[in-house]
C-alpha cells in the first residue's frame, strides 16, 4: 500500500482485506468518540478533505494467511492483500459501521454516487465465493477472537451457524455505535445519505504507515500514539505476554500454544468484566487487585504495579536471562483467568452458584465496598472448595464488621491496614496462613488485643457526628456516609423478622439519587412552619429542631425515590399519600414501621432513635453504653428534659 501516503477511506479499501491482529484491545469508542467523529463529519466542508490520522498496517504473511479458509479465495484467488490493522482500528471500525448503517437504509436496486448498494457492500463490508452463501469479510477480526461472531451476525447481519453468543463490553460498544448511527441518520433524506456516503468514503483521509518486515510490531504497538482512546494496561498487558512467548527459548510448538492460551485467558477477562452492560468492571481495578494477591505487595510500589509488571517483571531481559520461562507466564495467565471470575462474581454474587448465605455477605461487601480486602476476598473465593463453608462466611462477617466499624464509625483514614490486608492475600493464596489467622488478626486490629488497642473508637464518632451538627450544612446524620448501609441493613434486618422475603429497597437505586429526588426521609421535615408539625416541635429552640430533624431516629428509607419537596407534608399525610402515590404504609420494612406511630412525635424520635444503636450493637457486636450514653450519640442529649 505504500508508507505516509494520504488515502481517502476508498482507496484504503481498494482489493485489501483487513483483520484486528490478537494482541489488539477490541472497540472502545464512547459516546465523547463517536460524538467527536460526528461533529467532524458535519463539519466537513463540501469538497474538503480532511485528516482523521494513522493508519499503521502489518502485512500478514503467507504462512498465516493461508490458514484463513474464507478468505483465501479472495486473497490468493482475486489478489487480495492482507493487513493486520496495528493502529488506527478504532476509527476504521466506526467508519465501517456507519457504511453497514448507511448500506441499511438502501433498497436493494439504490445507487449512492453512481455505485450499486451490492458494489458497495462487497468492496467495503463482504463478498461471497461464486455467489454462493460463503462469505469473506473485508474487515473484521481473527476468529478466536470474541467480537468475530458478534460482528458478523449483530453489525453486518449475516447469518452464522457458529452458535457463539459472547457479549463483552466491547461488543456493547460496537452496538451501542451502530444504534448511535442509525439513529442520527434515521431522517435524513437521500441526499443526505448521499453526501455523508461521500464524506466517509472519499473526504476523510487517514496518512498510511506499512510497518516493514524487520519492525517489531509489538513494541510498535506499545509506544505508538493512540489517539481514539488511550490503551489500558490490561490491554498492554496482554500485547506485552504475547510479544515475549514470541522470543522464548523453546519449541515453536511452545509458543505457538502460549500465544493460544494467553488469547483465550484475555477472551474470558473481557468477557467477564464486561458481561454486565449496566455496570461494566474497569480493566485496570481487577489488574491491579491480581497483581496485589500475586505478587508481594508492598506500600513503596503500591501505585506503580505497572511499572513492576511493565517494567521490571514482564520484560525482555528476564526472558533473555531464563528468569522468566513459559511455566511462569503460563501460571500468571491461568491465575489471571482464574480471577477475572471471582472477581465479576463479587460485584454479581447472584450470579454465582456460591452458597446463599455466602452470596448475602458478598452483597455486604459489595455494598460497603471492598477496599484494601477485595484480593483477600479472591483468594479466598478461589480456594473456597477446600474450606469450611462456616469459617468462610465468619471471615466475610469480619471484613465487613472492620469496614463497617473502623472507617464508618471510628472515622480512621482509608488506608489503615491496608497494608496488613494486601499481604494477606498473596500469603491466603499461597497457603501460608490460615483462614483463622486471618480472621484472628482482622478482629484484633478492630478491637484489639492483651498487647495493643484496636482502632474501634466510638468517641471518634461522638465527635464526628457532633461536628456534622454545627458544621458545614449541619445536617447531622443526614450528611454521614454510613448512613445509607447502616439504614439499609436496618431495613433489611426487620424483613428477616417478618419472615418475608421480598426486598422493598434495591441498593442501586437507593444509593443513587437524582437532583430534587431523596431516598431518605426527614420524617420530621427540615421545613416545619406547618400546625401539624409546630403543635409538638414548636417549644424547641432552632439548634434543637434541627437535631431532632437530623438525628437518625428521624431518617427513613424509601422504597421508592420521592421528590424532595414531598417530604414536608404533615405525618398522617406521609402515612397515606394521596394519588396513587406510596406512602409509610405501602413502602419500605422501615416505613411500615414507622407508620405503626399513632403520631410523629419527640418520643417517637427518641424511640426510634434508640432501637436502632441497638440493632447496631447486636449486628456488629458491640456495646455503646447506657441510654444517656446512646443520646450522646444520637446528639439529643436534651430530649429527655424537654419531653418529661
Amino acid at each position: 500500500m505504500g508508507n505516509n501516503s494520504l488515502k481517502s477511506v476508498a482507496d484504503v479499501f481498494e482489493r485489501n482485506v483487513f483483520r484486528i491482529p490478537d494482541y489488539q484491545r477490541g472497540y472502545s469508542w464512547a459516546n465523547k468518540q463517536l460524538s467527536d467523529f460526528w461533529d467532524d463529519l458535519q463539519n466537513l466542508s463540501k469538497g474538503h478533505p480532511h485528516y482523521t490520522g494513522v493508519l499503521t498496517l502489518e502485512k500478514v504473511n503467507k504462512e498465516v494467511f493461508s490458514k484463513w479458509d474464507e478468505d483465501l479465495w479472495l486473497i490468493e484467488g482475486k489478489g487480495y492483500t492482507s493487513y493486520y490493522v496495528v493502529d488506527g482500528q478504532q476509527r476504521l471500525t466506526t467508519i465501517v459501521i456507519f457504511i453497514q448503517a448507511i448500506m441499511e437504509r438502501l433498497e436493494d436496486n439504490e445507487k449512492l454516487n453512481y455505485t450499486s448498494k451490492k458494489e458497495i457492500i462487497e468492496k467495503y463490508i463482504a463478498q461471497s465465493k461464486d455467489g454462493g452463501i460463503s462469505q469473506s469479510f473485508i474487515f473484521g477480526y481473527e476468529k478466536d477472537n470474541p467480537s468475530y461472531e458478534f460482528l458478523k451476525t449483530r453489525i453486518f447481519l449475516a447469518s452464522s451457524n457458529a452458535n457463539q453468543d459472547i457479549e463483552t463490553l466491547y461488543t456493547a460498544n460496537l452496538e451501542r455505535t451502530k444504534k448511535y448511527v442509525k439513529k442520527k441518520i434515521n431522517d435524513f433524506t437521500f441526499e443526505e445519505i448521499e453526501n455523508l456516503f461521500k464524506k466517509v468514503t472519499q473526504f476523510l483521509k487517514f496518512n498510511v504507515y506499512e510497518i516493514e518486515e524487520d519492525l517489531d510490531v509489538f513494541v510498535a504497538f506499545e509506544t505508538m500514539n493512540n489517539r481514539g482512546k488511550k490503551l489500558s494496561n490490561l490491554e498492554l498487558m496482554k500485547n506485552r505476554l504475547i510479544y515475549l512467548s514470541t522470543l522464548l527459548k523453546t519449541e515453536q510448538y511452545e509458543k505457538n500454544a502460549l500465544r493460544t492460551n494467553i488469547n483465550n485467558a484475555w477472551k474470558v477477562i473481557y468477557e467477564y468484566l464486561g458481561k454486565s452492560k449496566s455496570n461494566p468492571l474497569d480493566d485496570d481495578t481487577f489488574l491491579k487487585n491480581h497483581w496485589i494477591m500475586y505478587f508481594k505487595y508492598s506500600r513503596k510500589t503500591a501505585n506503580d504495579y505497572t511499572k513492576f509488571l511493565l517494567e521490571e517483571h514482564f520484560i525482555v531481559k528476564r526472558v533473555i536471562d531464563g528468569n522468566l520461562d513459559a511455566k511462569d507466564i503460563q501460571e500468571y495467565v491461568n491465575s489471571m483467568q482464574e480471577s477475572v471470575k471471582v472477581w465479576y462474581y463479587l460485584f454479581n454474587p447472584n450470579d454465582s452458584s456460591f452458597d446463599d448465605e455466602v452470596k448475602k455477605w458478598l452483597m455486604k461487601l459489595k455494598n460497603i465496598s471492598y477496599g484494601a480486602f477485595a484480593p483477600l476476598t479472591i483468594a479466598i473465593i478461589l480456594k473456597k472448595e477446600g474450606l469450611k463453608l462456616d469459617r468462610i462466611i465468619d471471615v466475610l462477617k469480619t471484613i465487613e464488621k472492620y469496614i463497617f466499624l473502623i472507617f464508618r464509625i471510628s472515622r480512621r483514614q482509608s488506608n489503615t491496614g491496608d497494608s496488613k490486608f494486601y499481604r494477606f492475600a498473596k500469603e491466603f493464596y499461597e497457603d501460608s496462613i490460615s483462614l483463622e489467622s486471618v480472621k484472628k488478626e482482622i478482629e484484633e486490629w478492630i478491637f484489639g488485643d492483651s498487647k495493643s488497642e484496636g482502632y474501634y473508637d466510638i468517641s471518634k464518632f461522638i465527635e464526628y457526628i457532633k461536628d456534622k451538627f454545627v458544621v458545614g450544612d449541619k445536617d447531622g446524620f443526614y450528611g454521614w456516609n454510613g448512613l445509607k448501609y447502616l439504614l439499609y441493613e436496618y431495613d433489611y434486618s426487620l424483613q428477616e423478622d417478618s419472615k418475608e422475603e421480598h426486598k422493598k429497597i434495591d441498593w442501586v437505586d437507593f444509593n443513587k439519587e437524582r437532583v430534587g429526588d431523596i431516598t431518605i426521609e426527614h420524617i420530621y421535615p427540615q421545613s416545619s412552619d406547618q400546625g401539624c408539625w409546630n403543635k409538638h416541635f414548636g417549644a424547641f429552640s432552632k439548634e434543637e429542631k434541627n437535631r431532632l430533624c437530623n438525628t437518625l431516629g428521624n431518617l427513613v428509607p424509601l422504597s421508592q425515590k420521592k421528590n424532595s419537596s414531598l417530604q414536608n407534608h404533615c405525618f398522617s399525610e406521609k402515612k397515606h399519600q394521596k394519588g396513587g402515590k406510596v406512602g409509610y404504609f405501602n413502602g419500605s420494612y422501615s416505613e411500615n414501621e414507622v407508620a405503626q406511630f399513632e403520631d410523629w412525635i419527640p418520643e417517637a424520635i427518641l424511640t426510634r432513635g434508640l432501637k436502632i444503636l441497638d440493632f447496631v450493637e447486636k449486628r456488629w457486636g458491640i456495646n455503646l453504653g447506657s441510654e444517656q450514653d446512646k443520646l450522646k450519640i444520637l446528639q439529643i442529649e436534651f430530649i429527655k428534659e424537654k419531653v418529661s
